[in-house]
């Protein structure tokens, strides 16, 4: 019975020891962040990196395929959306006038016309300024076909500029109901594959960003989860000792955020790199080259640290949720 008491005091002394060791380390104050603090969560994060490198890098590969759709999918929100301005002023609405119209009639449909609130401002365009943007637009700087034809055939016109083409059909509509119109002549084709793409890709990025973001927060958690678990010990140790709960998140919530910041400059990097290139391809393409579509230098600086942040808030979301367990002592 001598022999084995010392056993038991040594087994006894043990927690004690951890006891101290974490006392002196977690140096428990009521405050939720210290900068004196910072090595301890620093050195904590790094041996959370290392003990689950494989999961580590999984969560990182996770934001960045989430932020990857992200980051392609502003840089095409922000070129339709170029497109469409860039449409507003350069597709209009043609209105062609009945030629039974008065030069009183026709100041009447004028003023009609852009009292529309759609209707930036109405052009008119009379039958032989009609045929010479006609024959400026099939390339006869010789005036043969003015000469051929004489007299102009073509109808009086409005050239509008309006101020959403997204509203150009419901524009032509109030328009058709006016006395005087003969015809409308509008890109409505153009338009609607361009609102339709534009339609699209929001709505298939805004699913694949909430898919992607919450596995990417699912994947974080359960890697932190197991730095926690093998922690469990410790923690608990902690708060019987007087630690505070932010003491003992803040390293697992530095390993979410740095996990984050580098799944957000990944892709970045990668779209931002590449960016300039497929752009390149296809105005070579000869199909869209006379599109304004935006450099590089135009979008990615604005939302880099965007997607910075969005990172870390996924990282944090991720090891905050992981905590909650071990915590409730």
């Amino acid at each position: 019975m001598a022999e084995k008491e010392p056993k038991s005091r040594s087994r006894q002394a043990r927690p004690a020891k951890k006891a101290k060791q974490a006392s002196i380390s977690v140096n428990p104050k009521k405050s939720s962040f210290k900068f004196r603090n910072l090595k301890y969560y620093l050195s904590e994060t790094l041996r959370g990196f290392v003990r689950n490198k494989i999961m580590t890098l999984t969560s990182i590969a996770t934001v960045a395929a989430c932020l990857i759709i992200v980051v392609f999918s502003y840089a095409v929100a922000q070129n339709v959306g170029g497109i469409l301005a860039y449409l507003e002023t350069s597709i209009g609405i043609t209105v062609f006038i009945d030629d039974e119209l008065n030069d009183l009639q026709v100041d009447m449909l004028y003023q009609n016309i852009t009292a529309l609130d759609n209707v930036v401002s109405a052009e008119f365009i009379s039958p032989d300024e009609a045929l010479q943007n006609l024959a400026d637009d099939l390339g006869d700087t010789t005036g043969i076909l003015i000469d051929m034809l004489g007299d102009s055939p073509l109808r009086r016109s409005f050239v509008l500029d309006v101020h959403d083409i997204r509203y150009q059909a419901e524009t032509s509509a109030a328009i058709w109901g006016m006395h005087g119109v003969a015809n409308i002549s509008e890109a409505s084709a153009l338009t609607d594959m361009i609102i339709t793409t534009n339609n699209f890709v929001s709505i298939f990025s805004a699913i694949v960003i909430l898919i992607l973001g919450v596995l990417a927060v699912i994947i974080i958690t359960n890697t932190i989860k197991l730095t926690v678990n093998r922690r469990r010990n410790e923690i608990i140790i902690m708060k019987y000792i007087g630690a505070t709960d932010w003491f003992i998140k803040w390293p697992f919530v530095i390993e979410g955020v740095l996990i984050g910041i580098f799944g957000a400059i990944i892709p970045i990097v990668i779209v931002w790199m590449s960016y300039d290139g497929i752009i390149g391809s296809i105005r070579e393409s000869q199909l869209m080259w006379w599109l304004p579509f935006r450099s590089a230098s135009e979008i990615f600086p604005f939302f880099t640290p965007i997607t910075i942040v969005l990172g870390a808030a996924i990282g944090i979301l991720g090891s905050i949720s992981s905590m909650r367990k071990y915590l409730s002592v």
